[in-house]
């Protein structure tokens, strides 16, 4: 499947939402501002994986 140049593959936004994840856990609250960035960004990440999901399931109905 082709994707922009911007819209990271399938396993690089998996990868990169572990990294925040991980960042999130390791700073906590003591950096919010960093922490909220990272968090916004997993979702948006999540959101593309879930379109993905979703139109790779209505490919294989």
């Amino acid at each position: 499947m082709a994707h922009s140049p911007e819209t990271p593959s399938f396993l690089a936004a998996v990868k990169r939402i572990e990294a925040l994840t991980q960042e999130i856990s390791r700073d906590g609250l003591s950096a919010f501002e960093k922490a909220e960035a990272a968090y916004t960004e997993v979702q948006e990440l999540r959101a593309v994986l879930n379109a993905r999901i979703s139109k790779l399931r209505r490919r294989s109905e």
